[in-house]
């Protein structure tokens, strides 16, 4: 074969593979020459390809316009074509050609033109493009949010919908890795599973939380797909995901609704007890206790009789509220049936359950007010308690809170019942001693006691510390260190304090009536007394303005530890914008800074009475007293040494510079009677030089 006619070959070769024909038109002489491709293009083998044949394939409309293209090719009014025409096949399925042409010089006749042009059949790249229009629009519609990555998983394409989802453009995301949207709450063995699977079976589907551009952290339903090329290698990852928050909410309704109580949203019977073994197998393990509390609603039957069971419904849902607003987080509430509710308390010990009881009871007790009705019910509380390593079980447990609430119903409703006889008695007589506190309160038969504070150089009486005393009918002289806690634990501290202060107030104008008008009281406000009540200038400064005394007169004493706290120290230095003066107690016990006590001024110190009572024995703390001592006297404070009871003590602390003395050496604290006296008789002039050792045994 010939150079010329291999060349030929393979120009058919190539005509048939890209489905094209080639076509030359003499433009001088109007002829036209087609190879024979043509006919295959045109699904004609009967004659030879001719223009003639061409258009009369072609659609009407569209052979039209070939005609015109020529025309202005033949006039010279146009050097290029590019037509897209449809042809019509014997089985009646149209095909789309697409013509090329330009005109050029003819390459065989010098300098004449001829217009060269390939004829391609486009059908399969026409319907391969509608197809991937079509995806475009089912991509760019999807209703899930779709991601495509290349295989160095990097973001290449995104869709609306993962724009609408993620809050993110497909702008900002293109060439980012996708864990620009991990919330951080998978862990690496997640991923890790998720690869392995991924690469081991071409795709991967589960559950997974993803953050939005806001920060919003979200479920969603994700699919994984590997795309794999000719060569087999992966060239794409697809994921397919959508937010199932509604789903998961859905979901978690459903399974709230099988676990609590349709009415009141608590905890259903079924849910508690599988709750209360769960607790019980931990308290074992991790030897806690914890509490049970059975509650039921007294005389609920008469509600439902009175008013009818849609009230009756509402009471039962507000005392659900009461409850839960009532108790802590990690405890948990269940509706047991009817008007009985079940609370079991984490880590909870008796004493702090029998506390909360009596709070709930408080709660629960108050007015339900629906529209105009007013309903007053009262609730009676069983508790039962499961000590750490205990073996009783779930059913026994509650079964021995039934019972105290059983024992309390029978005897007298509206109270506390506890399974254990012993430390019940101990709680009731706290709550007894409340009782008769607040009555004391109320009829004001407290009394105020005041211990002398003297100057070791006169021995002259200075000032007075106000120390509260209470004497009760049935149990006596009530030591204030049972009492104060008790106030402060059932928050009435506040009240005994403003009926010291107004006390002290009282009697120091009578002491200054006598004739003793350099006399000063110390009144002690303690942290409770600051939190029950914000306007602790108010409070003080009227009852001095009340007595008449001079507000220089007053001092308030706070601990250290108090003193910390920066709202304190602005109510203080409040007071003393007014003169009232400000003594530091149990100072050196570890808790306050120099830096306050030079930023804030106080005007007294108070040496803290163990500090005292290791005076003797112990260098170390007569250096710590010593140098207390001089920067005070640089800061022009005042210091007292408390709890002195021993001349060896009252020398010693004369000699370091402390001059205000406090302690049973002098006197214990007295009725303002015995005060008087011993202002009147200058009773401890005698002391000067004497020898006692103890306050006992003078």
């Amino acid at each position: 074969m010939t150079k010329q006619g291999l060349l030929l070959k393979q120009l058919a070769k190539g005509e048939q593979i890209a489905n094209l024909s080639t076509w030359t038109w003499q433009l001088k002489q109007n002829k036209h020459y087609f190879s024979t491709h043509l006919n295959h293009l045109l699904k004609s083998h009967t004659t030879a390809p001719t223009l003639s044949l061409l258009l009369e394939k072609l659609t009407s409309e569209d052979s039209e316009r070939v005609k015109n293209a020529l025309n202005k090719v033949k006039s010279g009014e146009i050097r290029y074509v590019d037509l897209q025409v449809s042809l019509i096949t014997r089985d009646d399925h149209s095909g789309l050609l697409r013509i090329i042409g330009q005109v050029e010089n003819d390459p065989h006749h010098g300098d004449e033109l001829a217009f060269t042009a390939t004829i391609q059949d486009i059908s399969y790249i026409s319907s391969l493009n509608k197809q991937l229009e079509l995806t475009n629009v089912v991509f760019e519609h999807a209703t899930e949010a779709i991601m495509i990555t290349n295989s160095k998983n990097k973001i290449i394409m995104v869709n609306r919908a993962f724009e609408r989802l993620t809050g993110y453009t497909g702008y900002e995301l293109i060439g980012q890795d996708p864990a620009v949207l991990s919330s951080g709450k998978q862990d690496k063995a997640f991923y890790e599973s998720m690869w392995s699977s991924l690469y081991t079976h071409g795709h991967w589907k589960g559950e997974i939380q993803n953050r939005r551009k806001n920060g919003q952290i979200y479920p969603e339903e994700l699919t994984l797909s590997v795309v794999k090329d000719e060569r087999g290698e992966i060239a794409n990852y697809v994921g397919i995901f959508r937010d199932i928050t509604e789903w998961k909410r859905n979901e978690s309704q459903l399974t709230f609704y099988a676990n609590h109580e349709p009415l009141t949203a608590l905890l259903n019977r079924r849910s508690f007890m599988q709750r209360l073994e769960e607790k019980i197998s931990g308290s074992r393990s991790n030897n806690t206790s914890c509490s049970l509390l059975f509650i039921g609603l007294d005389r609920f039957k008469e509600v439902n009789d009175v008013f009818g069971p849609e009230i009756g419904d509402k009471v039962l849902i507000s005392v659900a509220k009461r409850l839960k607003n009532a108790v802590r987080q990690n405890d948990i509430i269940a509706r047991y049936g009817g008007d009985e509710f079940a609370l079991l308390l984490s880590h909870s010990d008796v004493e702090s359950a029998l506390k909360v009881a009596e709070k709930l009871s408080q709660k629960l007790s108050q007015p339900y007010v629906f529209s105009e009705i007013t309903i007053e019910l009262t609730c009676s509380t069983g508790v039962a308690q499961l000590e750490a390593g205990s073996r009783i079980t779930a059913a026994n447990l509650l079964r021995n809170a039934a019972h105290a609430l059983n024992s309390v119903k029978k005897a007298e409703r509206g109270q506390v019942a506890l399974h254990n006889a012993t430390i019940q008695n101990a709680y009731l007589n706290k709550i007894k001693l409340k009782d008769r506190l607040k009555q004391a309160l109320k009829e004001k038969t407290l009394t105020v006691y005041y211990q002398p504070i003297v100057n070791a150089d006169t021995h002259h009486i200075t000032k007075l510390e106000a120390l509260v005393r209470w004497f009760d009918d049935e149990y006596g002289m009530v030591s204030p260190g049972t009492f104060i806690p008790i106030a402060e634990e059932f928050g009435l501290i506040h009240l005994v304090g403003q009926f010291v202060l107004e006390k002290s107030c009282q009697d120091l104008a009578q002491i200054h009536k006598a004739g003793f008008s350099d006399v000063g009281i110390s009144i002690n406000r303690s942290v409770s007394e600051f939190k029950a009540s914000i306007n602790q200038v108010k409070l003080i400064t009227s009852a001095i303005e009340n007595a008449q005394i001079p507000y220089d007169s007053i001092t308030i004493e706070v601990t250290e530890s108090l003193a910390t706290n920066r709202y304190t120290w602005r109510t203080l230095n409040e007071l003393r914008k007014h003169g009232v003066k400000v003594s530091l107690d149990d100072f050196c016990t570890g808790y306050s800074s120099l830096s306050n006590l030079i930023e804030n001024q106080v005007d007294y110190l108070k040496i803290d009475k163990s500090f005292v009572d290791s005076l003797m024995s112990d260098l170390n703390k007569q250096v710590m007293i010593d140098c207390l001592i001089k920067l005070s006297d640089k800061l022009s404070i005042d210091v007292i040494a408390e709890g002195v009871e021993h001349l060896s003590q009252l020398e010693k602390l004369r000699e370091l510079g402390c001059h205000h003395i406090q302690g049973f050496f002098y006197s214990p604290a007295k009725p303002i009677e015995a005060c008087l006296t011993l202002l009147h008789t200058n009773a401890f002039v005698e002391f000067a030089g004497a020898e006692r050792e103890t306050a006992a045994e003078r």
